[in-house]
């Protein structure tokens, strides 16, 4: 039978007997979340401590988590300026950590000295604990023994050999990852939404949900609003997790929804602080990576998508966060007393026979420009007032024409044969400067000028483009108002709207009494819309 490591010490020497010990068990990726590793992990580390005395023992399980991969945090000064620092996170080694240093355990056992640390800071905040708090640190293997000089000085070592082969292999990864991206190969361990388990066709009825958002999202409507009807709906990501807006926002910014490979690049921002923006794959020429996979929607579209929504996960207006809103006039309703925005409550107006349930009331709470005259009014005859008048306006600017498809007209074929022009020219720019043949300053002023002309071209195009689809939405909202969810209602009244002002009711003395009261009839003299161009009625 053959010996363990913990068999070669002394009988009775440094044993864990009478300790309380702490198995902390780690695995830097378990893809599958089976947690298999550091159940092995935990067997081996169990029978060694049973072996060496222990009868107390508390596991801390790290599953799926890096001892080498740094995030960056904001720490402050001794003055209190904020600065950026990079460090591994590792919330359940530092709970076992602050657990020595309290005294709830006595030692620490690990299968081998790789799960305990790969970073020199915190071996460093473990070597500390066992100098100056008299804590115990053991490996199963035997290649852990942080109480001893000859063992800290070999832990040092290894931890350094472990970070340097952490870095190699992160540094052969990411060429690795450069390399796929370049030949417009997907990479990932899920497969993306919107196409099939083969990565490459086109999932139907996801695809479609994929346009129909980005119709949407063009159109004005809230990535929360989109949210919460695919909630409603059932429709989940490939994962079978309930989608947020953020998820939503990160995937109709990858570049991979018009057929292109995209990664994401950090930079830091006008105010300091680092943002990630999703970007399109280039070449060294300059040449965009096309991906190995069909398209959902065009370059077009996404380059407009873009534009609205922004490159980079900060919420953005169009994002409204996650929850759904309850009120057709929210954001628009305004008080004609104080100017300030109406609030909207539910179940507090009596029901009525045109109104037997959904009943509410707008409401000023007087807390934005200082207390106004508490100018409430009864909401269903507003929301059906301003309606019909938005339906007026469409109908007429509707009436007088049909917006044209943007198609082949010399305009526009003149337009797509200038861009494939500029890209052949930044092209053989970039070969003429690879040969030495172009001058470095030369070639950077004519290769920024070719691409400030390509995106004026674009977002001419683009703008032309978004007319049509406009006016597509919002013929589809009007004719079928009733199927509409609310966000694309409003989306639908913003294209006109800037506002509406609720004016107070005047008083009128009571039939039943000397009192002075609101009027109960709905005068719509008292609502005001704000148009965007202007009264059209005048």
């Amino acid at each position: 039978m053959g010996m363990s490591d913990s068999d070669l010490l002394p009988e009775g020497a440094r044993t864990l007997s009478g300790l309380r010990v702490g198995l902390y068990v780690r695995i830097s990726d378990d893809r599958e979340e089976l947690g298999r590793g550091v159940a092995r992990q935990l067997e081996d580390a169990t029978a060694h401590t049973v072996r060496r005395g222990a009868t107390h023992t508390q596991v801390y399980e790290e599953n799926d988590t890096s001892a080498y991969k740094k995030r960056r945090r904001v720490v402050r000064s001794e003055d209190g300026d904020p600065y950026f620092v990079w460090r591994v996170i590792r919330p359940v080694w530092q709970q076992m950590l602050a657990d020595l240093r309290r005294g709830a355990i006595d030692a620490v056992v690990v299968y081998d000295i790789d799960r305990l640390a790969r970073d020199p800071r915190d071996l460093e905040d473990a070597i500390e604990i066992a100098q100056y708090w008299g804590k115990r640190f053991e490996g199963v293997t035997g290649s852990l023994d942080l109480n001893t000089d000859s063992g800290v000085a070999m832990a040092r070592v290894m931890v350094a050999m472990a970070s340097k082969s952490s870095a190699d292999t992160a540094r052969r990864v990411k060429r690795m990852h450069r390399e796929l991206a370049e030949k417009g190969i997907s990479k990932g361990p899920w497969r993306p939404f919107g196409w099939n388990e083969d990565r490459t066709t086109v999932h139907p009825v996801e695809a479609e949900l994929i346009r129909e958002a980005v119709r949407k999202v063009l159109a004005g409507v809230r990535v929360g609003g989109i949210v919460a009807d695919w909630d409603e709906r059932g429709v989940r990501t490939t994962r079978g997790n309930r989608w947020v807006w953020t998820n939503l926002l990160q995937l109709l910014r990858n570049p991979r929804l018009c057929g292109y490979r995209g990664r994401v690049n950090q930079r830091l921002n006008d105010k300091g602080a680092y943002v990630n923006e999703m970007e399109i794959v280039t070449r060294s020429d300059g040449t965009e990576v096309l991906g190995q996979w069909e398209p959902i929607i065009t370059r077009d579209e996404w380059d407009r998508l873009i534009k609205r929504i922004g490159k980079h996960a900060k919420p953005t207006g169009l994002a409204g966060g996650a929850s759904a809103r309850k009120y057709l006039l929210t954001g628009f309703a305004r008080c004609g007393v104080c100017e300030g925005h109406l609030k909207m409550a539910g179940n507090a107006v009596p029901p009525t026979k045109r109104y037997p349930v959904e009943n509410f009331f707008y409401y000023c709470s007087g807390v934005e420009r200082g207390e106004c005259s508490g100018n409430r009014r009864t909401g269903p005859p507003v929301d059906e007032l301003i309606r019909d008048l938005i339906f007026r306006v469409h109908d007429q600017q509707t009436s007088g024409g049909v917006v044209e498809e943007p198609g082949d007209t010399p305009e526009e074929l003149a337009v797509q044969a200038r861009l494939v022009d500029i890209d052949e020219l930044m092209k053989d720019l970039y070969e003429r400067w690879k040969a030495k043949r172009l001058p470095s300053d030369r070639y950077f002023a004519m290769s920024d000028d070719l691409e400030a002309e390509k995106g004026e071209l674009m977002a001419s195009r683009a703008a032309t483009t978004q007319v049509v689809a406009d006016a597509d939405f919002a013929d589809a909202v009007r004719w079928n108002w009733d199927d509409a969810t609310l966000d694309e209602k409003q989306a639908f009244f913003a294209r006109f709207l800037k506002a509406v002002i609720i004016h107070p009711i005047p008083l009128m003395k009571s039939k039943s009494s000397d009192k002075m009261v609101p009027s109960p009839k709905f005068n719509p003299d008292l609502i005001e819309p704000v148009w965007i161009h202007g009264s059209p009625f005048r």
